[in-house]
């Protein structure tokens, strides 16, 4: 019988303890503010880097990199082909929601300056996830709108003004890129 009690009363502690254990709040982790260093890789901020600055509730961040564009062109026959280029991007972010506590999904807005395209802007979201305290992971995805993209490209790579580009095109293009942030 005592030996029974001895298990019970252990049995009630370690809940007990559990317990109190369980309602202990968890400190929340500072978030990242000031300066980050990014890494890009994809068609809406090129493959290359840049630097943000801001908090995760909202900031300012600019990319510098090669910018691919695939294009689909209706001459005689229908072709894709392929143009080199450079893009700087500088965005505004904001987050609208926060799934879980080192997840952001938010959107973007900027403006974007393509070497073949011109002048455009780009619109759309955003998901960071913190991989660690130094490193988070980001994914972006948006339209990309050169107004001027279709006769740029025609001029700058002697293409007759005949040709016609099916959508998505020069002059409005989607993409997706993934990065990584650094924070120092």
């Amino acid at each position: 019988m005592a030996k029974t009690l001895r298990i019970a009363a252990l049995v009630v502690t370690s809940a007990v303890c559990a317990s109190a254990h369980a309602q202990t709040p968890e400190q929340p982790q500072p978030e990242h503010r000031g300066l980050s260093l990014l890494l890009s890789a994809g068609q809406y901020s090129g493959f290359g880097g840049g630097l943000a600055f801001g908090t995760r509730e909202v900031g300012v961040r600019g990319l510098v990199g090669w910018a691919p564009l695939i294009v689909v062109v209706e001459e005689p026959s229908t072709d894709i082909k392929f143009y080199s280029s450079w893009m700087v991007g500088p965005d505004l972010y904001f987050r609208l929601f926060r799934p879980r506590p080192a997840t952001d999904i938010g959107g973007l807005a900027g403006y974007r300056y393509d070497s073949l395209l011109g002048h455009g802007l780009g619109v759309g979201g955003y998901a960071q996830v913190e991989l660690n305290r130094a490193l988070d992971l980001n994914i972006s995805a948006g339209v990309l709108v050169f107004p001027d993209g279709d006769n740029r490209l025609r001029q700058e790579r002697n293409i007759p003004s005949s040709t016609q580009f099916s959508f998505p095109g020069p002059k409005v293009n989607f993409g997706v890129s993934v990065g990584l942030a650094f924070f120092p």
